[in-house]
């Protein structure tokens, strides 16, 4: 629930090189595409704020911060050294004051924080502040929140005074033979009350490096499931920031007494689980969602009951939530497929019943909304005639719209499978090929249709027209689960093979250009459709390329926005040669791993995945599951019963085909 650290004064996101800050702010979402949080900046400074308060900073060098899981370090230019420490709830700070420079205080202004502050209170009582701010307006929608918190201090103060709106805050200031402060804080969504009590019960004492101390355990904990050997110090420093970033979100949401306030905007009570809050939805589905379930099925079974909860308190499965609201970004039903995967690779104890009934309420219903957003928008256009239309201002999107249904209609149909219900697996697989009603056959590429059902004009493969983040050269091949049909579609393996060569013949775009974009999620699952079209050292020469060259052990080290986790669990997978090619499938497509030996700590046992050959040699020779020769594609149910997966790497590529993984069209043979 905790994310502290710094914000910037101009603009909305924090940047290493960033050279002032407004203050150390509570809350966080990394790596978003649109501004969060950022709630009740603390600024430390020198001197007593006087009357009505202006936008205070302080300057620092980025070169004098340290971070590492857990904690944060900063000497800021007035010669004030910061350091923050944080609990699930709580956090701790140790602030030293330099020789001289008038009273020592501790700065709040609420009216500040990333998005849009609405309302907010405060309260200053002895060694405490109490107050909450009201917010929200993520990616300029109507999702609000309100959060509460309190401070304590550890010495008592000199003087304290508040402000009111619309600058509301408050200070609270030390003697100047004070050379230092010591500072905690809880947070809650639901209370002050239950603020006070995540802090009692988290953090009791006042030693901020045993604090650090046990965040370090913690995260060591988690990052410990997964144990690389070899490679280099920097491909194994990319490697344990990719797997810190990945498990970042979604965030605690309930109190340590359980409660949480709920998409009713009611306060309930998680028993014996964990709520979990802020889904990034279109991003998450594709591979961080998976990499969570086979390290951590009780997490994930604990991420899938709380967007079932989510769904019975709020109307229907959350898009993007943020808080207990549904934000409404972007674009598709993602909750579907996260909901399938989950549950494909081992995440089992969630309400699966109730999952399947939010599932089919959204899919079927045009009315079905999620608080005040509709759970599949356009999706009238989509169940009368198999595609969503581009609207005249060609602002829409339509195409991924489209694609995104087809990928939900699929993942449903594994889930009712899975659960028994033969009907709507059947239904929903057959609704899975609408993705055949925007191909056009003459272009070979998915389109946009209009509202007669004609294909866009002036059709350019680069153009985002009809597309949202993206073009028809990356969407046409954002149909993971049927990817034979798709080959088929564009005029089999060597058509298929020839577009895959000029789509990864440039690296590194953001925007434009008919390229692989690793940059943005339609393109996650790219590189290993060489799987697919007989070219497997393809798909290894790719991903082996785009890891070196794209991420790195710097602070610009992601190509694009981390979006919650998903682009570094995508170096995850990639870099242990394993990744989930087919949301809401149980398995793995395969390229050469980064590392010789790595061990998966998974719920039941440990698997080694040896490489040999690893990191030099990427092409992969042979490879065995326990001593069985597998090819392309391995099932979850296979290997999460195995004790050592073995690849065989070369310096040269080995050119047989191997066996395609699956493909699920829409017949279901």
């Amino acid at each position: 629930m905790l994310y502290w650290g710094p914000d910037q004064v101009k603009g909305r996101y924090y940047r290493f090189d960033n050279t002032s800050t407004r203050g150390f702010s509570l809350t966080h979402l990394s790596g978003t595409g649109c501004p969060a949080f950022g709630d009740v900046p603390i600024l430390p400074m020198l001197g007593t704020p006087a009357g009505q308060p202006e936008a205070y900073e302080a300057a620092y060098n980025p070169k004098d911060q340290a971070a590492e899981p857990g904690y944060y370090r900063v000497k800021l230019g007035s010669g004030i050294q910061v350091q923050l420490a944080a609990a699930v709830h709580s956090g701790i700070a140790e602030l030293r004051y330099p020789v001289g420079g008038g009273a020592r205080t501790v700065f709040l202004d609420l009216s500040r924080n990333n998005t849009q502050v609405t309302d907010a209170e405060v309260r200053v009582q002895d060694r405490m502040i109490t107050g909450s701010v009201a917010s929200g307006k993520f990616c300029n929608k109507r999702n609000e929140y309100r959060l509460y918190f309190v401070l304590e201090f550890e010495e008592a103060p000199d003087k304290v005074g508040t402000f009111d709106w619309p600058r509301t805050g408050a200070y609270i200031s030390f003697r100047e033979d004070a050379m230092t402060v010591h500072m905690k804080v809880g947070l809650s969504y639901v209370s002050v009350a239950n603020a006070q009590l995540n802090l009692k019960q988290e953090i009791p004492h006042w030693s901020l490096e045993k604090e650090r101390a046990d965040a370090h355990a913690a995260w060591n904990k988690v990052l410990g499931l997964i144990e690389v050997k070899g490679g280099t110090d920097a491909q194994r420093r990319v490697f344990y920031t990719d797997l810190y970033h990945a498990m970042l979100h979604p965030s605690t949401f309930n109190d340590v007494n359980g409660e949480y306030l709920g998409f009713d905007d009611k306060v309930h009570e998680a028993k014996a689980r964990t709520q979990y809050a802020n889904f990034s939805g279109w991003d998450i589905y594709r591979c961080q969602v998976q990499l969570i379930a086979i390290l951590m099925p009780k997490v994930a079974s604990d991420m899938a009951q709380s967007l079932v909860a989510d769904a019975e308190q709020g109307g229907g499965l959350p898009r993007w939530s943020v808080a207990n609201n549904e934000a409404g970004s972007m674009v598709g039903d993602p909750a579907d497929v996260i909901l399938a995967s989950i549950y494909a690779f081992g995440g089992r104890d969630f309400d699966t019943t109730s999952a399947l009934k939010m599932m089919l309420h959204g899919a079927t219903d045009p009315e079905a909304r999620v608080r005040w957003s509709t759970v599949r928008p356009h999706v009238d256009e989509y169940l009368r005639q198999g595609f969503v239309q581009q609207d005249e201002s060609n602002r829409l999107g339509s195409a991924s719209i489209t694609l995104e249904y087809t990928s939900a209609d699929f993942a449903i149909s594994q889930f009712a499978k899975a659960l028994g219900d033969t009907a709507s697996a059947r239904k929903f697989l057959r609704e899975s090929g609408n993705w055949h009603k925007i191909f056009d056959p003459e272009t070979r590429y998915i389109r946009s249709r209009d509202a007669n059902g004609k294909f866009l004009p002036n059709f350019d493969p680069g153009s985002g027209v009809g597309f949202v983040e993206g073009n028809s050269a990356q969407y046409t091949w954002m149909v993971p689960y049927d990817l034979g049909g798709v080959i088929e579609a564009i005029g089999g393996l060597d058509e298929a093979n020839a577009r895959l060569d000029q789509y990864f013949s440039q690296y590194g775009r953001y925007f434009g250009g008919p390229y692989f974009r690793i940059s943005n999620e339609p393109s996650f699952a790219c590189p290993w459709i060489y799987n697919w079209t007989g070219r497997p050292w393809r798909a290894q020469e790719v991903v082996r390329k785009t890891l070196m060259d794209l991420f790195t052990d710097t602070n610009g080290g992601l190509p694009g926005n981390d979006d919650l986790g998903a682009m570094s669990a995508w170096a995850v997978f990639a870099q242990l040669g394993i990744y989930p090619g087919i949301p809401g499938v149980g398995g793995f497509t395969v390229n050469g791993p980064v590392f010789p030996d790595v061990t998966l700590k998974l719920a039941t046992l440990k698997l080694n995945i040896r490489a040999e050959g690893a990191p030099d040699k990427i092409y992969i020779q042979k490879i065995t599951l326990d001593g069985r020769v597998v090819s392309n594609w391995i099932p979850w149910a296979e290997f999460s019963r195995a004790k050592r997966l073995e690849f065989t790497l070369g310096a040269l590529p080995n050119k047989a085909a191997g066996q395609p993984p699956p493909s699920f069209p829409p017949s279901g043979n």
